[in-house]
């Protein structure tokens, strides 16, 4: 049963990714030319992360489009690509992946090998389909085909980004991670977000932090990194009380996140309307 429900999500993420990456229109255009520019250089390249979550799991009636970017590239020199877009290179990063903007479009392009888990010897093998083992969140555990072939499947990896969908409950995947102050503010970003729940290890993992760090400094990189003020220092701080007293009632459930009016919520549903059928029954209610 959950595997039938897999295969239609599967199914509705490449129509979706087929659609992101041909959709050239006005507003889109230059997001489309830096694509196809990238597609010169690495047939073989991956979108992977929060942008194939964001693109599944928005409502197609609102055509939300991520503007954050991640493609890892297999089989070109990063460099090279890199000078194509020199006039839109905003930084190198440590990791030697490379950060490019156009427009409102801010694009992380990195080689498979240079994936920081796979560099770390943390995760065994160096392929595409090795890759969704190396980020921190199951709901960011997956990669995706940019450009398919003519009459070929486009491909999809992923190490348990389904599941988390289906759960509505995101989970750590894997714990080593150099930055665990942007890995908790990404979390809580992503709960509140979608109203998914914490699991129990990831409820764990940010409340051990959370006693380590300020809570301040949490919530201004919180605000910085996702460009948002909708999330108060105050509501920020509910969300930590809420985990803490949460696993003091037990340490092996999911954690939910409180709403403004400090109540638990219940999952709502995530489209108003059916895509491919009556895709919402998929989801499991708690």
């Amino acid at each position: 049963m959950v595997n039938s429900r897999i295969k239609i999500l599967e199914s509705d993420l490449r129509d979706r990714i087929s659609h992101f990456v041909g959709n050239n229109s006005n507003w889109r255009s230059p997001c489309y030319n830096a694509l196809h520019k990238l597609q010169e250089f690495d047939q073989y390249a991956f979108l992977c992360g929060g942008a194939v979550r964001d693109i599944l799991l928005s409502r197609r009636s609102n055509n939300i489009v991520p503007r954050d970017l991640d493609i890892v590239l297999g089989n070109t020199e990063l460099g090279k690509v890199a000078a194509s877009f020199s006039d839109s290179v905003k930084r190198w990063n440590c990791y030697g992946g490379v950060s490019i903007q156009i427009k409102d479009w801010s694009i992380d392009l990195w080689s498979l090998n240079k994936t920081w888990a796979f560099a770390e010897k943390l995760v065994e093998g160096k392929g595409f389909s090795d890759f969704p083992k190396t980020t921190f969140l199951d709901i960011e555990a997956v990669a995706v085909q940019l450009f398919s072939r003519r009459k070929r499947k486009r491909e999809i990896y992923s190490k348990g980004f389904f599941e988390a969908i289906l759960k509505k409950t995101i989970e750590i995947n894997l714990e080593e991670n150099p930055n665990p102050s942007m890995c908790i503010v990404r979390s809580l970003s992503v709960a509140s977000k979608f109203k998914f729940a914490l699991g129990p290890k990831l409820a764990k993992y940010i409340a051990h932090y959370t006693s380590q760090i300020d809570l301040e400094e949490l919530w201004t990189l919180y605000k910085i990194r996702y460009k948002c003020n909708y999330v108060s220092l105050e509501t920020f701080c509910l969300y930590i009380k809420a985990i803490e007293e949460q696993l003091r009632i037990s340490n092996k459930q999911s954690v939910k996140l409180p709403t403004p009016d400090n109540t638990y919520y219940s999952h709502p549903r995530l489209w108003n309307t059916p895509v491919q059928g009556d895709i919402e029954s998929l989801f499991v209610s708690k």
